[in-house]
């Protein structure tokens, strides 16, 4: 295991009042926030100081309600490609 520094972009897709949210990394649960973005923004960056292993690793965005989707993931402040949430160390 390794210590990185991971951010998660967070989008808003539509208008919605509130936008609760979880995250889990890896299956395990790290936030559970309410979201609730100013006018004229459209996302929000999650900071994460943790320990993944190499090899294949996911960040799973949970929608209590409202409609948000995963953006960009950087790692060490390197974007790194992810399908859905899932990639590779």
């Amino acid at each position: 295991m390794q210590s990185y520094k991971l951010t998660v972009e967070i989008l808003q897709k539509g208008a919605y009042e509130s936008n609760d949210y979880r995250l889990f990394i890896n299956d395990e649960l790290f936030l559970e926030r309410p979201y609730n973005l100013p006018d004229h923004y459209s996302h929000q960056k999650v900071h994460v100081n943790l320990y993944l292993d190499n090899g294949p690793n996911a960040i799973n965005l949970q929608n209590i309600n409202g409609n948000l989707v995963l953006g960009k993931i950087n790692i060490d402040n390197k974007e790194i490609e992810h399908t859905n949430g899932y990639f590779e160390l």
